[in-house]
């Protein structure tokens, strides 16, 4: 699908710079992706096809709108660098405020039916545990998210409908981490845990020497079924 560059105010009258395209058929569920400490990669312009080919309407806004519009950088080398010390100087707090603004103009899109599910990778999977504590959304993914340990206190307040990717080779999320997340949730919360116990962090990206087909592919099924779960039950809580 054709994907275009849309803008949307936040609340600091900044405009968040956005990717968008949009399913064959709407007005669809629609999805907002997260990307990883790595920026605005073809990864992450890759997800916007993938959910559209099963019928949802997608946006993947810039979270470094602010320190370094635009930026990609590549998993190696001094970009590697680079990609952590821009990371370092987003604000978190700020960058959910961005993605609620995201998840607002998303539903209120024509091509969108109103529901809207968010999906985060790395440093995206955070941000989306941060959303599904602050934010009201249909549901949302984190996959390998980092950092997670640092705000367990907001694990109490996510209600779900929650999934949550864990890779078992991920030294960003050991086993030790992934049991303290695990604790952490309220018991009567709609929260689903996947784990993958062969796969390493950023198991998704096909084309990388992390890339685990098996694992992309159970995960994909789960992610799937999930989004069309919380989907089928209505509109935005």
């Amino acid at each position: 699908m054709r994907q275009s560059t849309v803008r949307v105010p936040a609340g600091d009258r900044a405009e968040i710079t956005a990717l968008f395209s949009v399913a064959p058929a709407g007005p669809a569920p629609g999805i907002v992706v997260l990307h990883e400490i790595f920026g605005m990669t073809d990864f992450v312009r890759s997800r916007l096809p993938l959910f559209n080919a099963q019928g949802y309407a997608a946006m993947a806004p810039d979270l470094y709108h602010r320190i370094s519009p635009g930026a990609s950088f590549d998993y190696a080398g001094e970009d590697w660098e680079r990609a952590f010390a821009t990371r370092n100087q987003l604000d978190d707090d700020l960058a959910v405020e961005d993605i609620g603004a995201c998840i607002d103009a998303l539903a209120a899109h024509p091509r969108c039916n109103g529901t809207v599910v968010v999906v985060g990778y790395c440093l995206g999977g955070l941000l989306a545990f941060l959303s599904a504590a602050r934010l009201k959304a249909a549901g949302n993914i984190c996959f390998h998210g980092v950092r997670l340990e640092q705000h367990l206190s907001e694990a109490p307040n996510i209600p779900g409908p929650f999934q949550i990717h864990f890779a078992g080779l991920d030294k960003y999320a050991p086993p030790e981490i992934v049991d303290r997340v695990k604790a952490a949730f309220s018991t009567d919360a709609d929260i689903e845990c996947c784990t993958y116990p062969d796969a390493d962090h950023g198991f998704s990206r096909e084309g990388q020497s992390v890339f685990h087909a098996a694992a992309t592919t159970q995960a994909h099924a789960a992610m799937f079924s999930f989004i069309d779960r919380v989907t089928r039950q209505g509109g935005r809580p």
